[in-house]
């Protein structure tokens, strides 16, 4: 079973579930708007607030229902069951693991013993090395004199330092000595802890191949004891500047030599990490010579500004597709025919400032642009990281082409004073 999603047993309930609830929501996957067009009732499943954790509580706007686990799976199994809830669902990857144990307490299928494959980095590659399937090299361990003494034996020129608990808002620390691991470990393990609750870190080989982003839904054996049916929906490629800070993101054609590549090696990884019912997102990298290497999983749906170009594009819904695995279907989904290129492009600002209203009204002008995240005259920092841009503006049109005008413009423009020096917070 799928740590983030769990279906009613096939003929205990009849028709559509009076109820999905979904643990831990995020803002990120609406849930509750989509689930209100089925006319499902929405329940929110959250903690306790904790003071030593500085993860923002959990969005529950548009939600039925609010039931807070406070510890009792018993309680919060009977509460979710007296609120007719059929279906439970990771609304991120911080709630995956609660998910899974919530619908195991609920008689749903579940497999809470092995939920660390569907959320934890470093349990990812030790079951994926296991069963023979390429993965860069990983070590995972709270200790800090572990990390050091597998450092030692390793013989690798450099890693990457980060949380084994998929979801924390952390970028990766590049380390090339012991003396660099222990710089980097105290706050990492700290940030680890407290965004995913464990303070386990791992250590993992850096490489320098490109990176991909899978997404794929599993619907659940139709027969009992039958086999899940994984099905890779869209694939991005990810590119970064020289610096290593993310750049643009392709919607990749799936009829390409590396799609396929990429979907096969997804499709057997889904079935080892014990992926049953739902949606799920892989991050990949491919290296030649190895071919693709999964970075991480997680069997949460994740939404982007890129979606709604997406669905017009494609007919994809990330949010309803998903909810199509652990509920009856809806019904007048459509996928339009007409290919189209799509282009997620990350802004960045090489110092701090405000954003050019007339710049900003030029770039939405651009025959491409279908979507952006800017405010005319919000301030604005230099752009250090992956995790810090700008903001986001989504290209798509039917030519490449156009798309690649637009895209070099909209860098001229970042050139040219789409940002205005000053106004630093």
């Amino acid at each position: 079973m799928s740590a983030s999603t769990a279906l009613a047993r096939s003929g205990r309930h009849l028709g559509l579930p009076e109820a999905a609830a979904i643990v831990d929501p995020s803002p990120r996957a609406d849930y509750a708007r989509v689930l209100a067009r089925r006319n499902t009732v929405a329940v929110a499943v959250t903690t306790p607030d904790n003071p030593t954790r500085a993860h923002p509580s959990a969005d529950t706007s548009g939600y039925g229902h609010t039931v807070v686990h406070g510890g009792g799976l018993g309680l919060t199994g009977r509460r979710l069951r007296s609120l007719g809830v059929r279906a439970v669902l990771a609304g991120s990857p911080r709630g995956i693991a609660l998910a899974e144990r919530l619908a195991d307490a609920l008689d749903l299928p579940a497999d809470p013993a092995t939920v660390l494959r569907r959320c934890d980095r470093g349990e990812q590659a030790r079951v994926l090395a296991q069963a023979q399937v390429n993965v860069p090299c990983t070590w995972r361990t709270d200790q800090l004199t572990t990390a050091l003494a597998w450092w030692r034996i390793c013989t690798l020129p450099a890693v990457l330092l980060l949380p084994a608990a998929v979801g924390v808002p952390a970028p990766p620390v590049l380390c090339r000595s012991s003396g660099e691991i222990t710089a980097a470990w105290r706050q990492m393990r700290r940030t680890a802890h407290i965004h995913g609750g464990t303070g386990h870190l791992v250590l993992r080989e850096h490489l320098p191949g490109r990176r991909y982003t899978v997404h794929s839904l599993t619907h659940p054996a139709p027969l009992s004891g039958g086999e899940p049916v994984h099905t890779v929906t869209d694939l991005w490629a990810h590119s970064h500047t020289t610096d290593g800070i993310l750049d643009r993101v392709n919607l990749l054609p799936r009829d390409g030599m590396l799609a396929r590549a990429l979907s096969r090696y997804t499709l057997r990884a889904l079935d080892i990490l014990g992926v049953r019912a739902g949606p799920s997102r892989c991050h990949l990298l491919y290296e030649p010579g190895r071919g693709p290497l999964l970075l991480s999983a997680a069997t949460a749906a994740d939404t982007s500004p890129a979606d709604e170009a997406l669905h017009a594009a494609t007919g994809i819904d990330r949010l309803g597709d998903a909810l199509d695995t652990v509920l009856p279907p809806a019904a007048g989904t459509g996928h339009p025919s007409a290919r189209r290129h799509l282009v997620r492009v990350r802004l960045h600002a090489r110092h701090a400032g405000t954003t050019d209203p007339d710049r900003v009204a030029a770039l939405r002008a651009l025959p491409t642009v279908v979507h952006d995240t800017l405010m005319p005259g919000a301030l604005v920092e230099p752009t250090t990281s992956s995790q810090c841009a700008v903001g986001e503006v989504v290209l798509s049109h039917q030519s490449g082409q156009a798309i690649e005008t637009d895209y070099r413009h909209i860098r001229r423009l970042e050139a040219t004073g789409l940002y205005i020096p000053g106004g630093s917070r």
